[in-house]
């Protein structure tokens, strides 16, 4: 009999969705499989944010990039920027840690360390966990991270994928394309090399700048708490896989984000969407396109939100006085579309067909 190949990751997604529809309606579930996290009832009023992340040596980073202290604040970063993009504050972690047999007490001990920062900075408690060896035939490539965070969030404060709606706003905070940038920047030494050697120092400076955000990227947190508390946005996600991808949840969110033929669509404005100066700089050396770095490249970890147009001039005034990360409206949702489109300065509009980071893309 012969086999069937993995689907893409998010019609992976909805293939479980289906088999596990009936555990939606249990009681106590509020949400979930579909989100940036699983909601359910918890005590004294509130919900409780569950997400996990795995991070696998050489998918989603290399020891020869990233020293180990800093693979474990990305880790625990990652899952904290799931809890941010629900409006909640973490609370307890679970770490989980397969390594190969070469790894040394050491290098344990630089990994831990590097979690543990981040979950003092964020007063989160690690509570327990598992370890394990990873497959003898990795040799010393056969690193596992899994974090299992819990969250908590007041029920009039939790923000999901569903929301949007016909002339909503699309908001981004910060700036994107570093973590793309910065990646290719480090498989491509030769690039590297000649950028260190022959770049005026301002220029290495952005160099520098798009390889850290993608060795540690930030984590949006008390910027999600002004949107959640305020109720400032109608549906909210953090940019993993990219600006396109992640605005395809929102626009269908109970499929995945994959079929163009939602109920909604995206119109972005080009000129406003916030590419970092150093993806920029990193995309006219290699002769990419910067714009293909901010909306495909995934792993910025900044909050992308839709909000209607009066809450989403308030967002960018709150969060910009109280936190100094910028605020952009980068487009409107609306029904006149389906898919994303972009329009350009002469107010063409043309369809965004390019997607971003897929686990089980062939």
């Amino acid at each position: 009999m012969s086999s069937s190949k993995i689907p893409a990751e998010f019609q992976l997604i909805e293939r479980i969705q289906a088999m596990l529809a009936s555990a939606a309606a249990e009681k106590g579930v509020i949400l979930g499989i579909g989100d940036d996290c699983a909601v359910l009832e918890g005590a004294e009023g509130k919900y409780l944010l569950v997400t996990t992340d795995m991070l696998i040596e050489d998918v989603h980073f290399s020891r020869a990039f990233s020293s180990l202290h800093e693979i474990g604040q990305k880790a625990m970063i990652v899952n904290i920027s799931d809890i941010a993009a629900m409006g909640g504050e973490p609370r307890f972690a679970f770490i989980s840690l397969a390594f190969p047999s070469s790894f040394s007490l050491e290098e344990f001990d630089q990994l831990w360390e590097g979690m543990i920062e981040v979950a003092r900075r964020y007063s989160l408690l690690v509570l327990g966990g598992d370890t394990n060896a990873s497959f003898p035939q990795l040799n010393d490539h056969g690193l596992v991270i899994n974090i299992t965070l819990i969250g908590e969030v007041q029920p009039s404060e939790l923000i999901s994928r569903q929301g949007a709606g016909e002339g909503d706003l699309i908001l981004l905070t910060g700036q994107i394309g570093d973590s793309a940038a910065g990646l290719d920047l480090l498989t491509s030494r030769r690039f590297f090399a000649q950028a260190a050697s022959g770049s005026k120092p301002e220029d290495i400076c952005c160099y520098q700048q798009a390889v850290q955000r993608h060795r540690v990227p930030v984590v949006r947190l008390s910027e999600s708490r002004i949107i959640s508390r305020h109720h400032l946005a109608t549906a909210m996600i953090d940019v993993s896989d990219g600006v396109a991808t992640d605005l395809r949840h929102l626009l269908c969110p109970r499929l995945g984000g994959q079929r163009e033929m939602g109920e909604l669509g995206a119109i972005l404005w080009p000129e406003k969407i916030p590419v970092s100066e150093a993806a920029a700089k990193v995309a006219r050396m290699l002769g990419k396109e910067p714009l293909t770095y901010a909306l495909c490249g995934g792993e910025d970890y900044e909050l992308l939100f839709t909000a209607t147009p009066d809450q989403a001039y308030k967002a960018k005034e709150l969060i910009e006085r109280q936190t100094l990360t910028s605020v952009s409206i980068i487009g409107e949702i609306t029904e006149k579309v389906k898919g994303i489109h972009l329009i350009d300065g002469q107010g063409q509009i043309a369809p965004f067909l390019a997607a971003g980071f897929d686990h089980f893309k062939r």
